[in-house]
């Protein structure tokens, strides 16, 4: 058929459709599942952004310990979700109503989840009134009023923790697996747009006016999670078969659940660096005492905290495209081990302390801004990890496995950062909140453990297949894995990942220049401690790293070389993707070791020249580190070098030619 007969036949273009399960989305459809879907959303991250960042200064505020603090609001949720969260998540995967299989959980906890918000609100009050009638009357005022909050935060907890169950598994039961990258990115841009509003223009009003934030709270919860409910459709489930059944009930459904999800190794190491925001999180309520030690007020805390959430709404949607692209795992496993390697910097505070203001430009927003990309990348991509990984079938019977071992963590994690400070505001700092400075400690420690867990993860993933042909260990099955679908990924791009070696040669250099600069000037000035230091270590440190690193460099590009003439590399060659944008950071940074260099020099820091000096060498030997370490874990697998499979499967479909429809004579 000639293009001519083509154009007097017409064909009808069906319109573009997404599926999920039994769920088929045309674009109006698409854009109604995401509105409710980013309204329940919002609802569901205000709660949980909201009253965990006032209730630490309230409980402080009414004289309440660290370790109490600690295990109310990072050890008690941990604990119910611990017993409750397994069970209803294993059911929720067997449960079959006209309904769905999640919502029905929805909405029997709306309105308890509610009413425990509206009791915080009101919870001072309360314990006013029976510390005055005689019920509390052996208390303090004061502490009738801890233990009234203290119960309320329970109550709140439990209900929370409900909801929290299977809050997530919804978005895998509805968003098709190809465009779960992009509504997750537009998830975390409703979330930054949230923290920015909330940081910007109420956390200043934590304190003073908490009954009315809470309340606010509460009815946009009510109605945000119940547009949800009303408006989002799931899929059909296969029915529950009597076999099936039998082995979900009683006993026999504790062995079913213990048996498949931890049975293989892939998930025991899945769930072991599953436990890192447990780590991470049990050292966010005494992140706000940092900041006041370091002489930051409540308004500079939230004006950061809605500024970077600004930035963070623009940049989870560009990062969201390439959550997909490079794969969610592998995105987590680099940043987390540049994490490990860099997360001791804040040491510099223990000898310096800077004016508030130049600590606020410099290390909250300064130090955020530029990296509020990349956090925003591996923050889209932590939810897509589980959907890449974990088997759909019993999506949310492993992720409640999952959650046995980080409630577990985070129980344990809340009263030991609990214990911590007080251990060192007790026994060495004689309660002076300088030991806050000491949270590096933890937070390093953390960092290298999950990045020991999630390195062995990433190679246990590529042994398994890796980009083109992992599917889901599934020991319960005859074939001993579950198939899934597989978006077009974006192998090793030699261009790209020239520019990102490139562009760490430059920070390398510029900080051996600012290193010699700084030395001149204290010559100049007459800074001889300083500038002995300077000439004796910083200097020839810096020379030796510059040589370590282009000696790495080369032995990258060789390996490239190698690779593309189709001899097997001398090492591994790391992906572009995670190093293009942390040599993005690194060159950018350099800014602000400038910055902290001039800010110590004109407040005549002798100490703190030296200290800054040493901290920007000790980054770049980091740096090396960990590019040194990427290589290591990529050696022996083939890095694809500038394989694009978006383009191969457009280009597959246009070598397709449609058989042309015999038309009646």
């Amino acid at each position: 058929m000639t293009a001519r007969e083509i154009s007097r036949h017409p064909q009808q273009v069906a319109p573009r459709t997404w599926h999920c399960g039994t769920l088929t989305y045309t674009k109006a459809t698409l854009v109604s599942l995401f509105v409710f879907l980013l309204v329940g959303s919002l609802s569901f991250n205000l709660m949980m952004m909201v009253i965990p960042s006032i209730l630490p200064l309230k409980l402080k505020a009414l004289g309440a310990s660290d370790v109490l603090i600690g295990l109310l609001l990072t050890s008690i949720f941990p604990m119910f979700g611990m017993f409750i969260s397994p069970y209803l998540s294993f059911k929720s995967d067997y449960l079959r109503t006209r309904w769905g299989r999640r919502k029905p959980f929805f909405f029997v906890t709306l309105p308890f989840v509610t009413l425990s918000i509206v009791l915080l609100a009101f919870s001072e009050d309360i314990a006013r009134y029976l510390h005055v009638s005689g019920v509390l009357a052996a208390l303090t005022p004061a502490g009738a009023a801890v233990l009234l909050v203290s119960t309320c935060i329970v109550l709140f907890q439990f209900s929370d923790v409900v909801i929290a169950s299977v809050y997530i598994y919804i978005f895998n039961d509805t968003v098709p697996v190809a465009l779960s990258g992009r509504f997750f990115g537009l998830m975390q841009m409703v979330t930054a747009s949230l923290g920015f509003l909330y940081n910007y223009f109420i956390f200043q009003y934590a304190e003073s006016h908490m009954r009315e934030i809470f309340l606010g709270v509460a009815a946009v919860y009510f109605v945000g999670i119940g547009l949800l409910c009303i408006f989002v459709r799931e899929g059909e489930y296969p029915p529950v078969t009597g076999e099936d059944e039998q082995k979900t009930r009683g006993f026999a459904g504790l062995k079913t659940f213990f048996r498949e999800s931890f049975s293989h190794k892939f998930y025991w190491t899945k769930f072991a660096y599953a436990i890192s925001p447990a780590l991470a999180a049990a050292m966010w309520p005494f992140e706000i005492f940092f900041y006041r030690e370091m002489g930051l007020t409540l308004d500079y805390v939230g004006k950061t905290g809605a500024i970077v959430a600004l930035a963070a709404m623009v940049a989870a949607y560009f990062a969201s495209i390439f959550i997909d692209r490079w794969h969610p795992l592998r995105i987590l496993a680099y940043s987390a081990v540049f994490a490990a390697l860099l997360s001791l910097g804040n040491w510099v505070w223990l000898f310096v302390t800077l004016p508030p203001k130049a600590f606020f430009w410099l290390q909250m927003l300064g130090g955020a801004l530029i990296g509020v990309f990349h956090a925003a990348l591996c923050n889209v991509a932590t939810v897509p990890l589980d959907m890449r990984l974990l088997p759909r079938s019993r999506y949310g019977q492993f992720c409640s496995a999952q959650s046995i071992v980080t409630n577990v963590m985070k129980m344990i994690a809340g009263v030991l950062v609990g214990g911590f400070f007080y251990i060192l505001k007790t026994l060495f700092f004689n309660g002076s909140d300088f030991a806050y400075r000491l949270n590096f400690l933890w937070t390093a420690t953390a960092s290298i453990a999950m990045g020991c867990v999630i390195v062995s993860l990433y190679r246990q993933w590529l042994a398994l297949g890796g980009d083109r042909q992992f599917s889901p260990p599934a020991p319960w099955s005859e074939e001993g894995r579950e198939e899934m679908d597989r978006p077009g990924f974006v192998g090793t791009q030699v261009r790209w990942l020239k520019y990102a070696l490139a562009m760490i040669s430059v920070v390398m250099v510029c900080d051996a220049v600012l290193v010699v600069s700084v030395a001149a000037w204290l010559w100049v000035h007459g800074w001889s401690d300083a500038l002995r230091v300077y000439l004796l270590a910083l200097i020839p440190f810096s020379a030796l790293l510059i040589f370590c690193w282009f000696r790495l460099r080369r032995r990258i590009l060789l390996s490239v070389g190698d690779s593309l003439a189709g001899r097997t590399p001398r090492d591994g060659i790391p992906h572009h993707g995670v190093l293009f944008v942390k040599s993005c950071v690194l060159l950018l940074g350099v800014l602000v070791k400038v910055g902290f260099v001039v800010v110590a020099i004109h407040n005549g820091l002798h100490t703190g020249v030296i200290v800054f000096g040493l901290s920007a060498l000790i980054i770049d030997l980091g740096v090396i580190a960990a590019v040194a370490i990427l290589c290591r874990i990529e050696r022996g697998y083939d890095p694809l070098l500038d394989y694009d499979g978006r383009k191969t499967a457009a280009e597959s479909a246009a070598n397709v030619i449609e058989e042309p429809v015999a038309q009646p004579v």
